[in-house]
């Protein structure tokens, strides 16, 4: 009996030992099968990632800025060693998995392919931001090279900037419509170049040479582009996931038949792989439903639910004969500012559906939200019974006077009109026309126009920005000093530094108005204030007189500009008080706080402040006397017709009580003849400026001539 219990002991021993032993074996090959079918799943994603990632560093390296191509090397490095890393998995080795294998080796040489297209792409990108950086240094050189005065050297500066604008259009929209103006451009080029010898041929050929290289591998590289976004790569890596998930729950049955006794564990491990297979099902409809989203994002306003740019971009191209209205609502930015955005995003949404009732059906047009408060209006213009500019005059009949029901308030809207059917610079030119007729009083629409053109304008501040650029880096923009006089003491006391740029070894001279709005839409402005003003310290450190800067408010409120002038008054303690700021009197003249931080800063130093151009239209009695000013400039279209003017008399006298109570001096501007001179020493003030007194001069002239 004991025999038999021994038996007994040690058979349930060895069957405990056997079970134990099974469970350990069945547990160790279920963990390594979720560790390898992890790993692979997890791989599998890293490669479907990186994959999107590949695309958004395409579309990076699309704008031909200066961006590294270090992150799309580094991604096609990852990619194709998560693929060597699928490649070699044991689990992938099994025979079970032997479809899943094939389908990652034909990815592997499916993305190879796709490889040598991202470097073909970054070859071309390469190119052509060679060129597209070398040209605009080529038209910077050509105007040390070629005579502006003589035409036609004028006309071969004008025909390189625009190249170069017409190169900037291209690039920034990626659209090879722009390639055919290019080659009548190039044309143009190649007949002007043999009329050249030397230096201006040789410039010349360089730029033909790189206006080429962009003419052949611009349509090269938008189509390789457009290969690589559209490539249908990243689609296939969702089937490999889910071949790879049919694999691997056969695996785990087959693994569950081996461990009966642990029927438990089996279902656990099943109920783990369907919660496995349901995640990875949830996340490729999260995936689907995102790309959807992205797409309708794409192609649709979703405010609006209007066609978007990019539909309009697309649809443009299939148009024979295509013809754009843009529509823009007459001050939208009141109703915003008014009612909120809130009623402005209902009244956006509510023109939309207006705008489907109003266009004419016989014009087959899609509708579009060009942006902000912009509507595009598409149609063919090719079989329509009567010409564009009627249906234009029809839907501005439609549309005027509109009401519009933006929750609970009626909102009356009126529009501008503009449109164009020049297919190559359709948008461009209907934005010319809108603009043009926003610019005409009484005007509410226009069709396009040769002499709305403004890219010759373009290509002119191009050319100006070069000039004052070159001016600030050449020393060419300097100081030219008109004498101010005082007519008590009867002798030039101060000058007023006025900016110029000097061309051609000072033969030629820019005066301000010619270059100086440009410069202030360039944020140049504050460059040559800088500039002026540390050239008069330099002139002042040898004069005993005082100097007049001028600066505008913005030079005044923008820090690095302040910061900059702080420091060469510091730098020029010793004559700093000789300096006194005319502040432009402008719209810019409202942040008064900051502008009193300013006055009481310079004063430091001994400077003092005039305001320039005061009665010109923005003038603030009560703002202006808390100003700590010593000088009251009175406005140069007031003075110069004073003689002959009595209601400009009549303001000029108000302005000089006004500065006489303030105890502040006076100085009259535009002092242009005797009779002026005469009116104004008759008036009392106290110092006078202008040409019957002294033309602004490069150097200091002390005497004046009456």
């Amino acid at each position: 009996m004991k025999q038999g219990l021994v038996s007994r002991i040690l058979i349930a021993i060895l069957a405990l030992g056997v079970g134990l032993g099974i469970f350990i074996h069945n547990d160790r090959t279920l963990k390594k099968f979720f560790r390898e079918t992890l790993g692979t799943r997890s791989a599998l994603q890293m490669l479907q990632a990186d994959i999107y990632a590949l695309k958004g560093e395409i579309l990076q390296n699309a704008s031909f800025l200066y961006y590294s191509y270090d992150p799309l090397n580094r991604l096609i490095t990852e990619t194709e060693q998560t693929l060597q890393r699928l490649r070699n998995s044991p689990q992938l080795q099994l025979p079970l998995y032997s479809t899943c294998l094939r389908a990652v080796d034909g990815f592997f040489n499916s993305f190879e392919n796709y490889s040598r297209k991202i470097q073909r792409f970054l070859t071309l990108n390469a190119s052509l931001k060679n060129s597209i950086i070398y040209i605009p240094t080529l038209q910077l050189r050509a105007h040390t090279l070629f005579d502006g005065e003589d035409p036609h050297d004028r006309d071969t500066l004008l025909l390189l900037s625009r190249i170069d604008a017409t190169i900037f259009l291209a690039r920034n929209a990626q659209d090879t419509d722009f390639l055919s103006d290019l080659e009548l451009y190039r044309r143009s080029l190649v007949e002007m170049i043999p009329k050249y010898q030397g230096k201006r041929r040789r410039l010349l050929t360089t730029y033909k040479k790189h206006l080429n290289q962009f003419l052949q591998g611009f349509a090269d590289y938008t189509r390789t582009l457009q290969e690589l976004l559209h490539d249908p790569l990243y689609q296939r890596i969702p089937q490999v996931i889910q071949l790879f998930q049919k694999r691997s729950g056969r695996e785990l049955y087959a693994l569950s038949q081996h461990g009966q006794i642990l029927l438990l564990l089996y279902f656990f491990a099943l109920a783990l792989l369907f919660f496995f297979m349901i995640r990875s099902y949830q996340e490729n409809l999260y995936l689907r439903r995102l790309k959807e989203e992205l797409e309708e994002a794409l192609m649709t306003d979703p405010l609006t639910h209007l066609g978007s740019r990019y539909a309009y971009r697309i649809r443009k191209k299939s148009l024979p004969k295509p013809v754009l209205f843009l529509i823009n609502i007459d001050r939208f930015k009141y109703i915003n500012e008014y009612y909120g955005t809130y009623v402005g995003d209902q009244t956006l949404a509510a023109l939309a559906e207006k705008l489907r009732e109003t266009v004419p059906p016989e014009l087959g047009a899609t509708l579009y939200r060009m942006g902000g408060d912009d509507f595009g209006l598409l149609f063919d213009k090719s079989d329509l019974p009567h010409p564009p500019i009627h249906y234009l005059k029809e839907c501005y009949s439609r549309l005027r006077h509109t009401l519009i029901q933006a929750g609970d308030f009626q909102i009356e809207l009126d529009y501008t009109l503009g449109a164009s059917d020049q297919k190559g610079w359709l948008f461009e030119t209907a934005d010319m026309a809108l603009k043009a007729a926003k610019s005409s009083p009484g005007t509410h629409y226009m069709f396009y126009k040769l002499e709305m053109d403004k890219r010759r304008e373009i290509a002119r501040n191009i050319q100006m920005l070069h000039r004052i650029r070159e001016a600030i880096d050449t020393e060419s923009l300097v100081p030219y000093f008109q004498p101010i006089y005082d007519r008590r003491l009867k002798r030039v006391t101060k000058f007023e530094a006025l900016a110029r740029i000097e061309l051609d070894g000072s033969r030629e001279v820019l005066h301000p108005y010619s270059f100086i709005h440009a410069a202030t839409e360039a944020k140049l402005s504050g460059e040559i204030t800088l500039k002026i003003l540390r050239k008069t310290l330099e002139v002042a450190q040898n004069n005993p007189y005082d100097f007049s800067v001028n600066i505008t408010p913005g030079n005044i409120l923008d820090p690095d500009d302040r910061e900059e002038i702080l420091k060469l008054l510091q730098s020029h303690r010793n004559c700093a008080r000789q300096i006194v700021f005319e502040i432009l009197e402008s719209e810019e003249f409202r942040d008064y706080e900051g502008i009193t931080d300013f006055i009481r800063t310079v004063k430091r130093f001994g400077c003092r402040i005039a305001i320039d151009d005061f009665g010109s239209g923005y003038s603030n009695f009560e703002k202006i006397l808390k100003l700590d000013i010593d000088l009251l400039k009175i406005d140069g279209g007031l003075i110069k017709k004073i003689d002959h003017d009595r209601h400009a008399e009549l303001i000029v006298r108000t302005i000089l009580e006004f500065a006489h109570h303030a105890g502040w001096r006076t100085v009259a501007e535009f002092v242009h003849s005797k009779a002026v001179y005469d009116k104004t020493s008759e008036m009392g003030f106290d110092m006078l400026q202008g040409y019957y007194l002294g033309k602004p001069a490069k150097s200091l002239q002390t005497e004046v001539i009456f």
